[in-house]
């Protein structure tokens, strides 16, 4: 079936995004030492949190 004249292609364009150079020069990839303090960081947290609320839950007296 031809297409209409009301109909038209058209092309989406992104710029390229130059990647992040390491110190020789080379792309990379990798996350940041940074930033993978900071989720660690954060995992911990979140794991301590979990197990102090497993450990500590079941000894807490219900309010009637």
């Amino acid at each position: 079936m031809p297409r209409s004249p009301g109909q038209s292609d058209f092309v989406v364009t992104r710029p390229v995004e130059e990647p992040e150079l390491d110190a020789d020069g080379q792309p990379t990839t990798a996350a940041s030492a940074r930033a993978t303090r900071w989720v660690m960081t954060l995992t911990f947290v979140m794991l301590a949190m979990l197990g102090l609320i497993c450990a500590i839950g079941p000894h807490i007296p219900p309010g009637d």
